[in-house]
């Protein structure tokens, strides 16, 4: 079965990427979760995994292209057979624009939602506004 490999989005903002390197060449055998190629953002540099094990079969783009979120930049295939019978080509500079669905990106924990100030009554109000008292000497009386 021929897989496709797509650049993934790294972030909400990432829209693209550029290809830096390939880590296997088209023939390699990749395991699933194995790098096969690294990117590089505006914000963040990684490296890429096979999305199923199986060979590798075709590389669209070239170190040094950009590439937009969503786009097949290799295919896998994951059957032997046709992997065996498929040709050890040079990567292909064919550019290929059809939408696939790209990888969730890792989700940042959330930062706890802010508090809203809470309005302080006029009796503590008041040594809190006196600049010339240091903070510790402040009270309520």
């Amino acid at each position: 079965m021929r897989v496709e490999v797509i650049m993934p989005q790294m972030g909400e903002s990432i829209v693209e990427g550029t290809i830096v390197e390939w880590l296997k060449k088209v023939g390699d055998a990749v395991a699933r979760d194995e790098d096969i190629f690294t990117l590089s953002t505006d914000k963040v540099d990684a490296e890429v995994p096979a999305p199923q094990a199986g060979v590798l079969t075709e590389i669209l783009f070239e170190p040094g292209d950009t590439v937009e979120v969503g786009t097949v930049v290799a295919w896998l295939e994951t059957d032997a057979e046709a992997a065996k019978s498929a040709p050890a080509k040079a990567a292909a500079p064919a550019r290929v624009e059809a939408p696939a669905k790209a990888e969730a990106p890792a989700k940042a924990a959330a930062a706890p939602a802010a508090q809203p100030a809470k309005a302080a009554s006029p009796v503590a109000a008041a040594p809190a506004a006196d600049p010339g008292t240091p903070i510790g000497e402040r009270s309520v009386d």
